[in-house]
């Protein structure tokens, strides 16, 4: 292998790219590396160059990655791909294995070791390929070599002859077989390998009568090795190759595993908890059996994991995920959903009252304290029941009634289980109640506006404000956005609200201007509901209109879902705001994984750096450089970057060497009244 490799880097996100550049280099590889932002130009570069080894994207903007690289595969192209996938997906990893990468690696874990690992094992992998390739060239071109040939190659060759002895091995044969060539040699093969897989003499069996190649693979418990046997039929008997796939098998099956348990606490996960649900639901009738599922939430989980960090949080879920399984037969299932959720499911009951022992026997073991990195620590669980087929008769309303009657359980003080009842559906309730109380606050004016202010990094001078939307209920006080938000999104308020928080932005901003404070834009949030309103772009205008703000103090804040979708359409009203005068900005970027190199196809004015990445720039130095490479490019493309969620000196201080833009975050202000921020902004004037 070349002490310097030539690699080619196939993504569509210039920060992916960069980011497999920085962790090899900084693991020490001497790469010279080519780039190609979709999958066409990638195949073509592949086609007309040799590289040693391709970085390959799945989500690329012409085609997926799995069809690039079955095209590579089929265009005869051998050298090392290595696929870069999502968090999740495993199930596509083994697919990808399978079309003929060399290996792959989710974003989430790459790293320089990762990174190195993989180069180096592919490489490897392909060296060895390429030896036995050459091998069996040499081999074709001039008997006189062959046994020189058979000994040199890395796979396990030996000969039989019609009666299964053995007439040559190599030396890679003794070491597999574990034994020497002059012990082997002219005895039947069933003697000197006894107990042999059938799936191996099956292909001998079919190589010798039928006269035709056979490739098979197998586990041979002998050896206790996975092995793929090539078997090819000669005159007078067969040659085999034997490979030892072990290495291949395990990775296969690794990835089978990560995508029905949970990484964490090795629990079945959601798919597994289904597919075994359905099974129960298939049985039940015959043995005239229940089977009932509890969905479970951990009551105080969120203030562990945020007060005392997730490693604390991790070791709890951990820990309650063998709780769990303690209070179960060897024949029902515990899996964990995701976060602090888990289902339990009771197969084979031949009576409800087993349903509530078991439930009690879960609250009162979960509830049990435990000693964590110090901390005595106390968390309960609330449990919602429903069964089968009272409840309903097919998985999924089973999990939802039961997720009903768990919501019930947390309305009555928690700590209790719950069973689910038609009579009495809280939560479906609750849900319609905040939603009568929602319309009704509209209509009573009871929204507020708050607004955060946004710094200038380099003069500490405020030049902005994103404006948040409060609901203050008379009875029930001020409302959390997390509270009724998500109602509106289902129930199509979102677009309502979006208009009176843009409305009431315009006027607070107009008011500003008019008592002579210094002229800023206010940044308002476009929901997707909202911005896909084909009429939007007027309403928009006539806004403006009627409050007398000019386009330049008002900003819109887009996510990276709102703008990816429908996107032909997203630029045209983009850019018909554009042509208005208002400013336009990327809000939580970074966490939808799409590309900077999409922003040049958009008329954006503002990154907005997720608080995700900024929450740990100090600590974290992938984090430091994803954030590094954002601000780096953004201004390259003449965007402006805003840094959320900035919250101490030391990120402030590393923002600013890193040259952003503006900051956002608590350090500075929380969101405040209009009022209160009006009071702020004189009092900073005074200051300068």
């Amino acid at each position: 292998m070349a002490d310097k490799f030539n690699i080619l880097i196939i993504d569509d996100d210039e920060v992916n790219r960069m980011s497999v550049r920085r962790f090899l280099k900084s693991a020490g590889v001497e790469l010279s590396a080519t780039e190609a932002c979709d999958g066409n130009s990638g195949l073509e570069l592949l086609k007309s160059q040799a590289f040693d080894c391709t970085f390959l994207d799945y989500f690329l903007p012409d085609s997926d990655g799995l069809s690039v690289l079955k095209q590579a595969r089929e265009a005869g192209i051998e050298a090392p791909i290595i696929m870069l996938t999502g968090h999740g997906d495993e199930r596509l990893a083994v697919e990808m294995m399978q079309a003929g990468a060399s290996d792959y690696l989710p974003k989430d874990k790459m790293s320089a070791d990762n990174l190195s690992h993989a180069l180096n094992s592919a490489l490897r992998i392909h060296h060895l390929q390429q030896e036995r390739t050459q091998a069996e060239a040499r081999l074709s071109e001039s008997n006189k070599h062959i046994v020189d040939i058979l000994e040199s190659i890395s796979d396990a060759f030996f000969a039989l002859d019609d009666q299964w002895h053995f007439t040559y091995l190599n030396q890679q044969a003794e070491r597999l077989l574990q034994a020497k060539r002059e012990v082997l040699l002219h005895h039947d093969l069933n003697e000197k390998l006894p107990n042999l897989a059938d799936w191996f003499k099956d292909a001998l069996e079919t190589a010798m009568t039928e006269k035709k190649a056979v490739t098979c693979e197998g586990h041979y418990e002998l050896l206790g090795k996975w092995l793929e046997a090539q078997v090819y039929p000669g005159k007078e008997g067969v040659s085999v190759y034997f490979r030892d796939i072990t290495e291949r098998k395990q990775t296969e099956e690794r990835l089978s595993y990560l995508a029905n348990y949970d990484a964490l606490t090795e629990l079945p996960n959601r798919v597994l908890c289904l597919d075994r649900l359905e099974q129960a639901l298939t049985r039940a009738p015959w043995h005239q059996r229940l089977v009932a599922v509890l969905f479970c939430d951990l009551d105080r989980f969120k203030i562990v994991n945020d007060t005392l960090g997730h490693n604390v949080g991790d070791h709890l879920l951990k820990t309650v995920a063998s709780r769990f399984s303690a209070c179960l037969r060897s024949g029902d299932t515990v899996a964990r959903l995701g976060g602090d959720e888990f289902v339990v499911l009771l197969t084979d009951l031949a009576k409800a009252d087993d349903i509530s022992k078991v439930a009690q026997m879960i609250i009162e073991r979960i509830s049990e304290p435990l000693l964590l990195g110090g901390h005595e620590i106390f968390v309960t669980a609330s449990i919602g029941i429903s069964v089968f087929p009272d409840d309903g008769r097919d998985s999924n309303t089973l999990l939802k009634n039961a997720d009903i009657a768990m919501y019930r359980a947390k309305k009555k003080g928690k700590n209790n289980y719950q069973m689910y009842s038609r009579a009495l559906d809280a939560r479906t309730a609750d849900r319609l109640t905040l939603e009568s109380l929602l319309r009704r606050g509209l209509d009573n004016s009871e929204l507020c506006a708050h607004f955060q202010p946004q710094v200038d990094l380099k003069s500490n001078q405020i030049i902005g404000a994103e404006a948040l939307v409060r609901w203050q209920h008379p009875e029930m006080g001020m409302m959390s956005p997390a509270d009724f938000l998500p109602i509106a999104e289902e129930t199509g308020l979102i677009a309502t609200i979006d208009k009176w928080v843009l409305r009431n932005a315009c006027e607070q901003n107009k008011r500003w201007r008019d008592m002579g404070l210094p002229p800023m834009r206010v940044a308002v949030n476009m929901s997707d509901q909202l911005f896909h309103q084909a009429d939007l772009p007027q309403v928009v205008e006539d806004i403006l209109q009627q409050t007398g703000l000019s386009a330049d103090g008002l900003e819109l804040e887009l996510t990276e879902a709102v703008v990816m979708h429908d996107v032909e359409q997203a630029i045209k009203t983009l850019n018909e705001f554009r042509e208005m005068g208002i400013k336009l900005s990327i809000d939580d970027f970074g966490t939808g994984y799409s590309s900077l190199s999409y922003l040049k196809r958009y008329p954006i004015h503002t990154v907005k750096i997720d608080r995700s990445f900024v929450r740990d720039i100090t600590t974290d130095p992938d984090d430091a450089a994803i954030v590094d490479a954002i601000i780096a490019m953004s201004h390259k493309l003449k965007l402006d970057v805003v840094a959320e969620g900035v919250e101490t000196i030391k990120q402030q201080e590393l923002l600013l060497q890193q040259q952003c833009d503006v900051m956002q975050g608590f350090l500075f202000s929380r969101p405040l009244p209009a009022d209160d921020l009006t009071a702020l902004l004189e009092k900073h004037i005074k200051s300068y």
